[in-house]
């Protein structure tokens, strides 16, 4: 008896399976042939008359079997009898993203399907391109085919910032109400990032950043009677206070009694030979060097200060004349150079030696020792464009394809961390746990660098 439940057993989990297998089964002898790469005999087919259009496979069409074979005159022969270009899978791609689905980075199929009319601009039901499938691969002829021919990264990054600046103003809010703080990582670099966007005519949860201003401000005002006093009151003042600062202007907040009182607090920081000297490096790579201090001070005393001219002049000299050895310090020092708009070989020295920085991925390393990621790309992309480096170049562009591959679904980029974990982290609710507050930075910095790709709209017609 035991025998026969077993055989009944084994029979039923046999044809379980047998349904679950799906039927590759060739409905037509065009699909045989492509599918077992009887190119010969395809084209035999196709000389003959058999329709190029007819059936699929799994449903592709029979054009884009011969375009995954990489075959330019098996395509040649599908399109000359008819094949339709604009026909799609079951997704909505086109044949042209099939080509661009291309590991090699072989542009002649890609090219040649440019040549016969297929649009580059065509999207999917998720909403991609051709561009965005070989950006998946890196910076390669493809991409430069599909840009040749006018394909554009805008759908894609404005999707991309859009998407990121919804997760982090989601999480700011989430910051402040766990801390009942404000921070560099989850409001004042998002507050830049929403001002980048802004500008560029993407939408932003006005309420949201509303609410993060008053947080900022209730937070600053708090203490601002004390640290006046005592430069000390509040924690790393050429950086933190320096980032809220830079954070309100991006939010377009005017000067007041509390910028003005804070301003003072970051001038009393200045060191004789015109550095700004954070705490202790434990933080990195937020709070980690004299050059991140150095350049957000200058440029808070600019935005907020009371005639700043000699302490900016003082922190421009020191920027000049010391040697960067990081990424961090190379991006800060071209920021903070701009910034105080030294002379122009010095900027273009400093830019130059960030651009030498630039891995074959199209991104940034913090350091020559780790990985490329999103913090040191978009920041390395925000300081050279603020430094008159044009968007539309190969080195940009090549940082863009690097941060559109490498942002997942949820809208954040992943940045590992390597503070020393003097506080405790809280949940924010942005992704990647432990590693979440750089990644928001990160993700900060990423969507500024994207949203800087956009055009700008057009100025509102004055009323008379």
């Amino acid at each position: 008896m035991r025998i026969v439940v077993l055989m009944l057993t084994g029979c039923a989990l046999s044809a379980t399976v047998s349904a679950q297998v799906p039927d590759f089964t060739p409905k037509t002898p065009l699909i045989a042939a492509l599918l077992h790469n009887d190119v010969r005999e395809a084209k035999r087919l196709i000389a003959r008359g058999d329709d190029p259009n007819e059936s699929g496979f799994i449903g592709m069409p029979p054009l884009v079997l011969a375009i995954l074979r990489q075959d330019l005159d098996l395509v040649r022969a599908m399109v000359e009898n008819g094949a339709d270009l604009d026909e799609c899978d079951r997704s909505g791609s086109t044949a042209l993203m099939w080509a661009a689905f291309n590991e090699t980075g072989d542009p002649q199929i890609v090219e040649a399907l440019l040549e016969w009319g297929a649009d580059p601009a065509a999207t999917n039901q998720a909403g991609e391109t051709a561009l965005a499938w070989a950006l998946r691969r890196g910076d390669t002829p493809v991409v430069a085919a599909l840009r040749n021919a006018g394909a554009s990264e805008t759908v894609l990054t404005k999707a991309s910032v859009e998407k990121a600046l919804a997760l982090l103003q989601h999480s700011g809010s989430q910051f402040t109400r766990m801390s009942g703080c404000t921070s560099c990582h989850h409001q004042s670099l998002v507050q830049m990032a929403l001002g980048v966007a802004r500008a560029r005519g993407l939408g932003v949860d006005e309420t949201a950043a509303r609410q993060q201003v008053d947080v900022t401000l209730r937070v600053l005002s708090g203490v601002s009677a004390q640290a006046l006093g005592n430069r000390d009151r509040i924690p790393d003042p050429p950086i933190a206070v320096s980032y809220a600062l830079l954070g309100l202007s991006a939010e377009r907040h005017e000067a007041d009694a509390t910028t003005d009182a804070m301003a003072s607090v970051i001038a009393a920081w200045q060191s004789d030979d015109g550095a700004f000297y954070p705490l202790p490096a434990i933080r990195p790579p937020i709070e980690a060097d004299a050059f991140t201090a150095t350049a957000l001070s200058l440029r808070a005393l600019q935005l907020y200060g009371v005639s700043p001219g000699e302490h900016v002049a003082k922190a421009a000299h020191w920027l000049r004349v010391t040697r960067a050895r990081t990424t961090q310090e190379r991006a800060m020092q071209l920021l903070g150079l701009t910034w105080a708009n030294a002379p122009a070989e010095d900027i273009q020295a400093s830019a130059t030696a960030l651009l030498a920085e630039q891995q074959r991925d199209g991104g940034w390393a913090q350091l020559p020792t780790l990985e490329t990621d999103a913090y040191a790309t978009g920041q390395a992309l925000v300081a050279l464009q603020t430094a008159g480096h044009a968007v539309s170049s190969s080195e940009y562009r090549r940082g863009v394809g690097y941060l559109l591959r490498t942002q997942f679904p949820d809208g954040s980029w992943l940045v590992r961390s390597r503070t020393f974990p003097v506080q405790p982290l809280r949940d924010t609710g942005f992704p990647h746990e432990k590693n979440q507050w750089i990644s928001a930075a990160g993700t900060s910095w990423a969507a500024m660098a994207l949203a800087l790709t956009l055009p700008t709209p057009p100025a509102a017609p004055s009323v008379q």
